[in-house]
């Protein structure tokens, strides 16, 4: 079996675990739900949450940032964390963007539980090693070229926005929940606490979430990052019984499947691809999904007429939430909409098998984008114009030498006019090719380089340093007539 089908097996094996986690989690939490079944012995029973709580995202990618800074000594530790977060800023910019424009068509015939998991796929994804896929295993699949001088600018821009973006969201939620708790009450109301606790026993949901009364809410919201600080506001409004039944169980639906963290993930998304106009709508798409998701649930078993009654409760407590906190009632902007799937009753599909799809392609997708930030010949880029190859050899996988390559000053010239483009990051290929691959010094002893089908590395024996080149125009003739030459 070759390196390369072994690399294959390993990364569909991977592909195929975090499938079939995603998958058995979903139809857990699906089953929990809408059947009363909890399916997963170590999960307790006061969340609903699919896998992993979506904070882990920005958690993760944070803990990578600073371990890449820490560790600056590193070699290359600059370039992996420049491709690694310019390959996540794709990643999460095409896939929401593809979501966006599949979305009328999935919301037509699948459940809004199953679209509301499908904006969290980067969650499970970016919990793979998948920064391995950077510079081992497979060759890039996509190369993007950025002029060095134009990446930094670029790059600049990109941070410094996504910081001041995602910061004043933040500033604007701890301004909003201050403002909540400071105009608000305890409930005190009998005939409200008790409807609270039916509700939370219904959920089987034993956790204390506080439930308050504020003026300066329009529509009942939950707001709580941490687990124990969980609050349910309502506005000051009378409600029938059966609609505090629907306010509450939409609630406490939120907060079993911690959509205040969902909202903290889909937010910190918004601020790491606000370059891309498609990724602002996708996000408001993504909120509405998990508002459309709990009416789903809330309406599992609802008539006609019970639908009717759920959009008057929808059409008189109409208002908008702020920062990361979920709301019963949307604005005007979606509510349409939100109105007619409430009054459908048309069953549609829970379609797990989509997620473990999406999940299997989508693994194959990260990790596999290359920066280059210079264009020219070898020659040009590199100082080997001024240098002599002194001896060159043709090798095996194994790294045995297979033959010597005679005219070491052909051979030269033939390097030196390469079209190459510098990646930003190592790459070497020949470690897991089966054909033949060049490798040799020049004259002064300490550089060294291989070529390898399209790529040529340059090695400094007093620093270890390794620069790699990617050939960006040989056709597959010259290739053949590369092999013809000297790969006798």
């Amino acid at each position: 079996m070759t390196d390369v089908i072994m690399v294959y097996i390993l990364r569909m094996g991977w592909a195929l675990v975090l499938a079939y986690l995603l998958l058995a989690d979903f139809r857990a939490s699906y089953n929990a739900e809408y059947k009363g079944k909890r399916g997963w012995p170590w999960k307790g029973n006061d969340d609903s949450l699919v896998w992993m709580d979506p904070i882990y995202f920005p958690v993760i990618i944070l803990v990578y940032v600073i371990a890449c800074i820490i560790l600056g000594w590193w070699k290359n530790s600059d370039g992996r964390l420049i491709s690694s977060v310019v390959d996540l800023f794709f990643f999460v910019s095409v896939y929401f963007t593809l979501l966006l424009f599949l979305l009328p068509v999935l919301r037509k015939y699948f459940m809004a539980r199953t679209c509301a998991a499908f904006w969290l796929i980067p969650v499970f994804l970016f919990y793979q090693p998948h920064q391995i896929y950077l510079t081992t295993a497979l060759p890039p699949a996509v190369y993007f070229y950025i002029p060095g001088k134009l990446l930094k600018i670029l790059l600049c821009l990109w941070i410094v926005g996504g910081i001041i973006i995602f910061g004043i969201q933040v500033i604007f939620h701890l301004k909003f929940i201050w403002k909540l708790k400071r105009n608000s009450r305890l409930v005190q109301d009998l005939f409200l606490l008790r409807k609270w606790e039916e509700a939370k026993e219904k959920l089987d949901y034993n956790a204390h979430v506080e439930l308050r009364i504020s003026p300066a809410v329009q529509t009942p919201l939950s707001v709580g990052m941490r687990k124990k600080k969980k609050i349910t506001y309502l506005p000051e409004q009378d409600y029938s019984e059966e609609d505090l039944e629907f306010i509450f169980c939409h609630e406490l639906h939120h907060i079993q499947r911690n959509d205040m963290h969902t909202k903290f993930f889909l937010r910190f998304c918004n601020a790491l691809g606000w370059i891309h106009p498609f990724v602002w709508l996708a996000i408001r798409k993504a909120e509405d999904d998990l508002e459309l998701s709990c009416d789903e649930v809330v309406l599992k078993d609802a008539d006609g007429e019970k639908r009717k009654k759920y959009a008057q409760l929808l059409l008189s407590t109409a208002g908008r939430s702020e920062g990361f906190t979920t709301c019963l009632s949307a604005s005007a902007k979606t509510m349409r909409y939100r109105l007619k799937s409430v009054m459908q009753e048309r069953k549609k599909i829970l379609g797990s098998w989509v997620l473990f799809v999406v999940m299997i392609f989508s693994s194959f997708c990260a990790g596999r984008t290359m920066l280059v930030t210079e264009r020219g010949s070898v020659a040009e880029l590199t100082e080997t114009k001024s240098w002599k190859i002194a001896e060159a050899d043709v090798q095996n996988r194994d790294y045995e030498k297979v033959s010597r390559i005679d005219d070491v000053e052909e051979f030269f010239n033939y390097l030196s006019d390469l079209k190459v483009e510098k990646c930003v990051i190592p790459y070497e290929e020949y470690e897991i090719l089966d054909s033949l691959w060049i490798s040799g010094e020049f004259e002064n002893g300490s550089i060294s380089f291989t070529l390898a089908d399209r790529y040529l590395n340059i090695y400094n024996g007093e620093d270890g340093l390794i620069e790699t080149y990617h050939i960006c125009d040989s056709s597959d003739a010259e290739y053949k007539n590369l092999q013809q030459k000297f790969l006798k």
